[in-house]
């Protein structure tokens, strides 16, 4: 199965060889969590999709189970962008990695392919990471993406602000790379 964002019920019900009205009635009955597009169409992450069919003991294809997890790390400093995938790729190697160095091209990349994880520097030019992660948490399809936020600011309430924003963890540079990139790959467990 290729990678992808977001199944469909089609997809979910070929995969769970039932038909696709039970697909639909599994999301209304809040069996199985989705969101619905601008288009009303039901989208199912993949994660989501495992996790429900962990609960109901249900076999789970190789290809769908083994799927490569998705992280994007925004940040502005291409040095620390580099240590932190090294980090992550070194605590899981089949780990997928996509860079954006602002909170704009962030949200675009996470528009085309939404990642299961984003690390989130705070302070960055033009949009900082408080507004791209109230924006990540106020819509259904990317409520579910695990933030980690990062700074190098030490301002009083700053992890306060960052977590009341929507960030799962948080943490102030500089950090033990060790301790960030295990709390990290603990998120993306499933």
């Amino acid at each position: 199965m290729a990678r992808h964002s977001y199944l469909t019920t089609f997809q979910i019900s070929k995969i769970c060889e039932v038909n696709p009205t039970t697909v639909q009635n599994w999301i209304k009955e809040d069996k199985l969590r989705a969101f619905v597009t601008p288009g009303g169409h039901r989208r199912v992450r993949p994660a989501d999709l495992v996790a429900f069919m962990k609960q109901y003991g249900m076999p789970i294809p190789d290809d769908l189970a083994k799927r490569a997890p998705l992280a994007l790390i925004v940040d502005d400093d291409v040095d620390i962008q580099d240590l932190l995938a090294a980090a992550l790729k070194g605590e899981r190697e089949n780990l997928e990695i996509l860079l954006a160095r602002d909170g704009i091209a962030a949200l675009l990349l996470i528009g085309e392919r939404k990642p299961d994880l984003v690390v989130l520097d705070i302070r960055m030019p033009g949009m900082d990471g408080y507004e791209v992660c109230r924006k990540l948490r106020s819509s259904d399809g990317t409520r579910a993406i695990k933030i980690v936020a990062i700074t190098g600011d030490h301002s009083p309430g700053t992890r306060t602000r960052i977590l009341e924003a929507g960030a799962d963890l948080f943490f102030a540079k500089p950090f033990d790379i060790m301790e960030f990139s295990a709390a990290c790959c603990r998120l993306l467990e499933y």
